[in-house]
């Protein structure tokens, strides 16, 4: 068999494989909103922690940072590890408090969360187009990132079109039938396939390639500026505390994981996924950034984004055609995993959000059959787009993770600050937005290295306070929320959700 059937045969058998799991979860999920949003709020430990953790493992883990890493050597990887600290304390912190309140009163979006909590339907808009503005890019990054690994692994066989739309059909297929339940399944199995490769492959390439001695001396020779940390340009100080703010608390403010969270069973379920996520993501992001400095020694010379596919270009070099074919599973698997949640996400707030509210007619089944809808469109949508001449991942994902990192203040005092307002919450987001996209687009100047994230949030935060402490309160709409807070905290059962609100 050839090496470019091989590699076809692994990449069909995958696909295969989540269709099937997308049809026995289908086969399982009742045709109600809780059933096809949240998989009944009865996600359980494992599969809860890879539906959370498999989210987050873009095509950015094993072409993005392993890119950076390349040119930037460790000091990526000390720039990224400080947050993992927070990772746990904070998000999963947050997201227990979500949590409660969601399951006593069934809420099933962010949008509406917070809609509820500041009384708000101007605010519930902006985060509803917020929330869409900066999911899209996101989500391109899994459709390039699949469509360019099936035509560099296939040496253009399979063209990239072609790859990009079968990725898209096979997600399409999974989160249309199935919902949650069929993405949280596929999430499991995806998430061991690409940790598993990972772990796999940073053990096999120092061996081929003479031994870890062998190319750590080769770096020191001709690049040792890798093995140092850097505090130049994008790891500066300024960067490196732009960097803390936006993944220390990145996890929360993305829609598709407080979904995922509130769909816990239970809250001992949300704790363990609260602790394995740093340890798997240590587990992920260290072989990943291992494997892109090791890149610099055994394949030099690769300038700017050629260096995203360092790790596959090592594989092809190094290794056996069957661990080849490995990696391109390993890829889709991390590229579909964070796909599908982010479409199923967008599909519920579009169906619940504006659909179910604004055309009040609409039964939470009719809200599934509109849901289904949008997963179609809003997947077609975004391949059409990646058709386009697009910005290296990194780039795309940065631009995605800063337009989320706005949204902190405006999460973070809802759930804590009872003094928080809507106009508080409103010119937090608008003014964090507004700063965080004008520093993209590079209207103003870098200052001491800070990113638009620092100014995005730190202005967002002041602006929040600020207005919410000129404007009324509202302390009716805190205290609901604050009741299930303080039941907890003194120790009171609780109920099971009271969807008639």
């Amino acid at each position: 068999m050839s090496e470019t059937a091989l590699i076809l045969l692994g990449a069909a058998t995958f696909i295969v494989l989540m269709a099937l799991l997308g049809r026995a979860a289908a086969a399982r999920t009742k045709h109600d909103a809780e059933s096809y949003f949240l998989a009944d709020r009865g996600l359980r430990r494992t599969v809860l922690f890879a539906a959370i953790f498999g989210t987050n493992m873009t095509a950015f883990v094993m072409l993005g940072l392993p890119g950076v890493a390349y040119h930037g050597g460790i000091s990526i990887w000390l720039m990224l590890a400080t947050p993992l600290l927070f990772v746990m304390p904070l998000s999963f912190y947050f997201g227990y408090r979500c949590w409660l309140v969601a399951r006593r009163y069934g809420y099933i979006t962010p949008v509406e969360f917070y809609r509820e909590r500041f009384q708000s339907d101007g605010l519930a808009i902006l985060m509803f187009l917020g929330f869409v503005g900066w999911t899209v890019p996101y989500i391109l990054t899994g459709v390039i990132g699949g469509g360019r690994a099936l035509e560099t692994f296939t040496d253009g066989t399979v063209p990239y079109w072609v790859g990009g739309l079968a990725v898209t059909l096979v997600v399409a297929y999974y989160t249309w039938a199935g919902g949650m339940k069929a993405t949280a399944w596929t999430n499991t199995a995806q998430t061991a396939l690409f940790m598993m490769f990972l772990l796999l492959i940073v053990l096999l390439v120092p061996s081929a390639a003479g031994g870890t001695e062998r190319i750590i001396g080769t770096l020191q020779r001709e690049q040792p500026e890798l093995l140092v940390r850097s505090w130049e340009g994008p790891f500066s100080l300024g960067a490196t505390v732009s960097q803390l703010i936006l993944f220390s608390f990145i996890i929360f403010a993305f829609p598709f994981v407080w979904v995922r969270m509130i769909s816990a069973r239970s809250s001992k379920d949300l704790r363990i996924s609260g602790i394995a996520y740093p340890i798997a993501l240590v587990a992920t992001w260290a072989p990943a950034i291992l494997l892109g400095l090791w890149g610099a020694a055994v394949i030099p010379g690769l300038a700017g984004g050629e260096a995203d596919s360092i790790i596959f270009m090592m594989t092809a070099q190094l290794l056996p055609t069957w661990v080849a074919a490995f990696g391109l599973v390993a890829l889709l698997a991390i590229v579909m995993s964070s796909m599908d949640a982010q479409i199923l996400t967008l599909s519920n707030m579009l169906s619940r959000d504006i659909v179910g509210r604004y055309r009040s007619t609409t039964s939470p089944t009719e809200q599934v059959r509109f849901a289904r809808a949008f997963v179609l469109v809003l997947l077609a949508l975004t391949y059409g787009v990646s058709l386009l001449d697009m910005p290296g991942i990194f780039d795309v994902a940065q631009f995605a993770f800063t337009g989320f990192a706005v949204f902190y203040p405006l999460l973070i005092a809802g759930i804590f600050w009872r003094r928080a307002t809507k106009w508080g919450a409103i010119a937090s987001l608008v003014v964090g937005q507004t700063i965080a996209i004008s520093g993209y687009l590079e209207w103003y100047p870098v200052v001491g290295g800070l990113q638009p994230v620092f100014w995005g949030v730190t202005l967002g935060a002041l602006s929040l306070v600020v207005v919410s402490l000129l404007t009324p309160r509202q302390d009716a709409a805190a205290d609901r929320f604050h009741s299930v807070w303080n039941e907890v905290r003194h120790g009171k059962p609780q109920p099971a959700s009271d969807q008639g609100k």
